[in-house]
């Protein structure tokens, strides 16, 4: 079992390096549990991080909409094969042809093929989600359904609205009773009203006369609940992994079925380079163990949950600074690495400056633009981020990437360290896509 102890100096000196105030972790190793608080949740009050201070976890949600739905699914309620339109006839999409086949096998598997960073605030009641179906008609399908991997909220929103539907109440309630209620997850919520009654951090960003400011606004909007929206601790994200090892149950306590806990984590579409997909999950292999696990952002949080199924373990790792994932990826591997002894590799190639040439270019998307370019012996790329919570844009800064292939890179340094970006060329040999991050960058 690593010891947090042990761990404590490396965990302040990755928090120093990327400016993050505070970090909660906890390990699940063989049913020997340990979880520990670092920093402080707000550089505005000082208060301390504890191991029961609640971060919000960003897409680390989706697992949690997924196994909802796998409740569903359990009940004979919802089948993933069946056009979601069957269970959402409100859904609007710009191509309305991809709509009427589009499955929730799809939206889960991020597989269905349209834009999907969709944040417009439709408002706090509770047919904000509703609102937010019926707004989608604008848009635009990049890809056929089921073509390509491409990361998708919208589509995770989706399946809410249609569990919504099912079952004739609000999305949270339905996480709050088949769910949350099932496994003790008593702190874990959606909302800020609840979360204020205990200790709970708040986002930071890297900016201010100080170097790091509080981020504004705290909440993300209703509608990207299913997506984005759960707010919950390390000892109850541990207790939620734990039900997921031990397929779909905690005690006597079952919440899914070992069937759909299996499905969940199954390779369903695949990803050259990054990862593989379940459902909602990502799947890779460190050394010769399988890994599943789910990262999350937010506005100044990043998150990380980790499972190996095949060894009883997991992590989680909650920071609140809008630079926490490279912490997170660091503490992570480390941790593994300590454990099993494995750690994730990548094979970089040497190209000649004309080969370097075909990935240069400016690439857009909405969360980002990427700007890369070449001296003839190296590959760089300008970031400009664009947030979709706050509505501003900055540059993120310049970063040295390496090739592993004529059409794919990884970024080497930075706050985007071993981010893979991958060129995806159309029938005519021309660039038609830059994945990085899982979205879709168009050339420009």
């Amino acid at each position: 079992m690593a010891s947090m102890a042990r761990l404590e100096p490396f965990v302040l000196q990755q928090m120093q390096t990327w400016q993050v105030p505070g970090v909660s972790v906890g390990i699940f190793d063989g049913d020997d549990i340990e979880f520990a608080g670092f920093g402080i949740t707000n550089i505005e009050t000082g208060q301390p991080v504890a191991p029961e201070t609640l971060f919000q976890i960003g897409s680390i949600s989706k697992i949690f909409t997924a196994t909802l739905a796998m409740t569903l699914v359990d009940d004979g309620l919802l089948d993933l094969d069946t056009p979601i339109v069957t269970y959402v006839p409100e859904l609007q999409l710009g191509d309305t042809a991809a709509r009427e086949t589009i499955t929730g096998r799809q939206l889960l598997t991020h597989t269905a093929g349209f834009f999907g960073d969709r944040f417009d605030d439709q408002g706090t009641g509770d047919d904000a989600l509703e609102k937010a179906i019926r707004a989608l008609g604008d848009v635009s399908q990049q890809t056929e359904p089921g073509e390509l991997y491409t990361y998708c909220n919208a589509g995770i929103d989706i399946i809410g609205r249609a569990i919504e539907n099912i079952l004739g109440q609000t999305f949270e309630s339905a996480m709050r009773e088949r769910v949350f209620d099932r496994l003790g997850l008593e702190r874990s919520t959606y909302f800020a009203s609840e979360a204020i009654r205990h200790s709970v951090a708040v986002g930071h960003e890297v900016g201010g006369e100080d170097g790091q400011m509080v981020c504004d606004p705290w909440p993300i909007p209703r509608r990207s609940n299913p997506a984005g929206g759960v707010i919950s601790n390390v000892p109850e994200l541990i207790r939620f992994a734990v039900m997921h090892l031990r397929n779909g149950a905690v005690g006597e306590q079952r919440v899914i079925s070992e069937r759909s806990a299996q499905e969940m984590r199954t390779v369903q579409a695949r990803a050259d380079y990054i990862h593989d997909r379940g459902l909602a999950w990502s799947i890779y292999d460190i050394g010769d163990l399988t890994v599943v696990e789910h990262g999350g952002a937010t506005n100044g949080f990043m998150a990380r949950l980790i499972l190996i199924p095949e060894k009883n373990f997991a992590i989680a790792v909650l920071t609140n600074g809008d630079q926490g994932s490279p912490l997170h990826s660091a503490l992570t591997s480390r941790v593994i690495a300590d454990r099993f002894g494995v750690s994730r590799t990548w094979n970089r190639v040497t190209l000649p400056a004309d080969r370097l040439e075909g990935f240069t270019g400016t690439f857009r998307t909405s969360l980002g633009d990427a700007i890369i370019s070449s001296d003839g012996a190296r590959l760089t790329m300008t970031r400009i981020g664009h947030n979709p919570f706050s509505g501003e844009s900055r540059e993120d800064g310049s970063y040295a990437l390496s090739p592993l292939s004529e059409a794919a890179f990884i970024v080497d340094d930075g706050n985007l360290v071993d981010t893979i970006g991958e060129l995806l060329l159309g029938d005519d040999g021309a660039i038609r896509f830059l994945r990085m991050g899982g979205r879709l960058y168009y050339p420009d």
